[in-house]
């Protein structure tokens, strides 16, 4: 006969009762100060066991047991659940929860390193355009708001930009679907830059427009934007970006983060940056882009010599002058941020 000490609970009031429970004929019998009860074992429910915890008992009605003689409830529902007691004897073992917590934390950097991207890619191919255009459009929205000013260009040099623009969005086979568009911007904090936003919005900075010697090295930019439209780039950095929370948010229990991810997207899309892989398949794209409207490739190598040559005067005089990044600088830095200048030349260079 299987007997132990409990704590009975009536689930109506908050009153514990001392009780002696045993087993006896198929039922489970209390006995205490004031309570003698018989309950068929088959109606009583036992909770999966927690290290470090009282068993509970349920019984029907809303009634409950508590005890800590967890030897005796697992001879009485041995075979109720053996993976829960399997989980059980590994809780209790330090090792083991040990070698979970590595499991978890390996699992964690592969879905985070590996798993995320190749989730992303394929997500992407089913985000109807509409919707991407749409994250494209909010995320422009903010850099207006907050970052980016109307160009100071003049009028001709705009109409400039914007037909040479046109000539590499022109029926090619390059163009990926999308209808592109070309904003032009004074965004001194980025310097001169170009960057594509989600569905086709490409813009280009009167820093970038100034710092060109010609429109071929102007179009060269905006051609290798133009991969990063063609491949998703944008999309699929915002889904890594949110499902980096998502995963953040699963492991901590915090349900409510995960709902608010479609509203921080934007803002995640601009706090990342492009990965090596993107930009070298953004700078294929350009490489053929640019040969099929009869372009030279060197024009990419020239504009990210000058570009380079910009980035190393700019670090300089801020090192000169004891200036440290601003919090602006590294919101922004994705849109600075390029693998090994000289790889990239070298390679435009090759492809001529």
């Amino acid at each position: 006969m299987v007997a132990f000490d409990a704590d009975y609970y009536d689930g109506k009031t908050s009153r514990r009762h001392p009780v002696r429970a045993h087993a006896e004929d198929g039922n489970l019998r209390l006995a205490g100060p004031a309570l003698s009860l018989a309950v068929p074992i088959a109606q009583v429910i036992a909770d999966p066991p927690m290290a470090g915890t009282r068993r509970i008992l349920r019984l029907p009605g809303g009634a409950s047991l508590q005890t800590d003689d967890d030897m005796a409830v697992t001879s009485l529902w041995r075979g109720a659940n053996p993976i829960q007691g399997w989980v059980h004897r590994l809780e209790r073992r330090w090792m083991f929860a040990a070698a979970a917590l590595v499991v978890v934390a390996v699992f964690s950097w592969w879905c985070v390193v590996f798993g995320l991207p190749l989730a992303a890619q394929s997500v992407a191919g089913f985000v109807p355009a509409a919707l991407e255009r749409k994250l494209g459009d909010q995320v422009m929205s903010t850099l207006d708001q907050s970052h980016c000013a109307a160009s100071a260009l003049s009028a001709g040099r705009q109409e400039e930009l914007y037909k040479a623009f046109g000539v590499l969005t022109s029926a090619s086979g390059h163009g990926g679907g999308y209808t592109y568009r070309l904003q032009l911007r004074a965004c001194r904090a980025f310097g001169p830059n170009a960057f594509a936003l989600p569905g086709g919005t490409i813009v280009l900075t009167d820093e970038m427009a100034k710092l060109a010697q010609n429109d071929a090295q102007i179009q060269a930019v905006l051609a290798h934007e133009i991969g990063h439209v063609h491949h998703r780039h944008g999309l699929r950095m915002a889904l890594q970006a949110g499902g980096l929370a998502a995963l953040f948010a699963t492991l901590a229990g915090d349900a409510a983060s995960i709902t608010s991810l479609a509203v921080a997207l934007p803002t995640a899309l601009l706090q990342s940056s492009y990965s090596r892989d993107f930009e070298d398949e953004a700078d294929a794209h350009a490489f053929e882009h640019l040969k099929a409207h009869g372009l030279s490739t060197k024009h990419f190598a020239d504009i990210m010599a000058r570009m380079e040559a910009f980035r190393s005067r700019e670090t300089g005089s801020e090192k000169s002058s004891g200036k440290s990044a601003t919090g602006l600088d590294r919101v922004l830095d994705y849109l600075s941020s390029h693998p090994a200048t000289a790889r990239r030349i070298e390679r435009a260079l090759a492809n001529q």
